[in-house]
């Protein structure tokens, strides 16, 4: 069977925390990818066979890290990538979500990692749990940030990533079918067959010592990466 997997990034800096992966780790994973042989695809190639073998970058949020520190890697080594931009946070909206501790993209910086390469993608506009929404306010949500990403690079979105990670029946069901694909923070690599509506990522902060992330497809990882996921479930936070 082909290793195929979704390996999602947030903030790409050294701050402390699960939401930051240091920039030197983060050229060497791309370089331990390269030197392996694994290719690193767009997500329209990665699921558009069971038979491709290869990974998928992403990142969640749009911090603006992505731009100062993870593109001019993505550029040196030709690698495609997605942005699951929460439009509410972009530095310079009217909207503004709360942003947090993270200095975020402004649209000028967006437009220059679409130029770039770097697909924006929807994570909503107000990165609310979407359990919590009504119908109304999740098509609200998905249609304010599809119409600003597609005014402002001038490519709707075709990929969708549930904040938090948070979905249930009547959320998937509610968002599947605007997108060709939705995305949670379940802790696997794809598989045949999987519902298109919840598909899973590897999260990179358990990917930070090259025993992991230069050795993606062999059977020692896979295992590692069951007992992790085992592991949040069992803590609730998958």
């Amino acid at each position: 069977m082909s290793f195929r997997a979704v390996i999602t990034f947030h903030d790409i800096g050294d701050a402390a925390g699960p939401l930051s992966y240091p920039p030197r780790l983060f050229a060497a994973f791309l370089a331990a990818l390269e030197r392996s042989g694994l290719p690193v695809v767009a997500l329209e190639t990665l699921l558009g066979s069971t038979a491709v073998r290869g990974v998928a970058l992403t990142f969640d949020d749009g911090m603006r890290s992505v731009f100062a520190a993870a593109l001019p890697v993505l550029r040196e080594h030709g690698t495609p990538a997605h942005l699951f931009l929460a439009t509410g946070n972009v530095a310079d909206g009217a909207a503004r979500a709360q942003a947090g501790r993270f200095d975020m993209l402004d649209w000028d910086a967006i437009v220059q990692l679409h130029r770039a390469g770097v697909a924006i993608e929807s994570h909503t506009h107000g990165h609310r749990d979407c359990r919590t929404l009504s119908d109304a306010e999740i098509d609200d949500e998905c249609a304010t940030a599809d119409a600003l990403i597609e005014r402002r690079v001038g490519r709707r979105p075709r990929y969708f990533a549930y904040p938090f990670g948070h979905h249930n029946r009547r959320v998937r069901e509610r968002i599947g079918s605007r997108y060709a694909a939705a995305f949670t923070t379940a802790l696997a690599p794809l598989a045949p067959g999987e519902d298109r509506s919840c598909l899973p990522r590897l999260d990179a902060h358990y990917l930070r010592s090259p025993r992991w992330y230069a050795h993606l497809d062999i059977p020692a990882t896979r295992g590692y990466l069951m007992l992790r996921r085992a592991l949040r479930i069992v803590r609730g936070s998958e």
